[in-house]
Parts: structure tokens; sequence; C-alpha cells
């Protein structure tokens, strides 16, 4: 899928879009594996591999070693790359965004459960009675705009 270069470059790029948290132990998106999701995202976008290599080889047309340059250098060429293929730029951040908060012990980082939305389902309080009434009286006001059959 990648060679050497390539992974270790998009480890980079990853760690950039989402970076480590030391402080509370979030670790950055390369670092995570989110590399291994990107591939798998067909569902998600018509060609992930594709707009991934196409962002990658932008880096490599612009830096040597992307992966020695300072952090403030690693962005402003990641903004040019954003800047000169946006829609592949675009797909690789929301696929980043994607693998990254999907993995289990991200989301329980962050206070949301580990476990899958459905069919468990996350606690959603209920809304109280006077609220409820206030969004659907607007509908009832209406009356039936149906035909009983």
């Amino acid at each position: 899928m990648w060679t050497e270069r390539e992974n270790d470059l998009l480890i980079a790029v990853l760690d950039e879009l989402i970076p480590a948290n030391k402080k509370v132990g979030v670790p950055a998106a390369g670092a995570l594996g989110v590399a291994g999701f990107l591939p798998t995202a067909t569902s998600y976008a018509p060609d992930p591999v594709g707009s991934v290599k196409a962002v990658l080889k932008s880096i490599i047309d612009k830096s040597s070693d992307f992966t020695m340059l300072e952090g403030v250098e690693k962005i402003a060429l990641l903004r040019d790359v954003e800047t000169e293929n946006a829609v592949d730029f675009g797909t690789l951040v929301q696929l980043t965004y994607m693998g990254y908060y999907s993995q289990p012990e991200v989301r329980s980082m962050f206070g949301v459960g580990a476990h899958a939305v459905q069919p468990k389902g996350y606690d959603v309080p209920r809304e109280s009675d006077e609220f409820m009434e206030s969004l659907t009286a607007p509908v009832r006001a209406r009356g039936k705009f149906f035909r009983v059959v």
C-alpha cells in the first residue's frame, strides 16, 4: 500500500494533524495507528489511498525530509499542500479524524463510552415535558394532514 518512506511520512503528517497531548496522555494520530484505517475508508471517500498518496507526493515534492523539519515548518508546508491540493488534503483530514475518534481507547479518554454507539447507545437525558410540549405544539395545532384509510 505505502512504501516504507511513504508510511513514515504519513505517520509524521498524521501526528501533525492530531498531535499528542503528553500532559493528559492523549496519543497523536500517527502513533495511534490511524494510517491503518485510511485504506479501509472506502465507504467515506471514493479513493482514500489515492487521496493520501496525492498528499504525500505533494509533500515529497516540497521537502526532501518532512520528518526533520521543525514544527512550524511542518505546519507551513502542510498549509501549502492544503491550498494546492484542497480536495485530497480535506479527504485526508476527514479520514484522519474518523479513524482517530473511532478508536475505543481514544473515546474513553474524552469521557465517551468505548463501546460502539449501537446497540448499547449513549445515555441521553430525557427532555422535560414542557420542552417537548413547546416543540410539538405547532404540529398539533395544524391538525390532521393525513387521510385515515
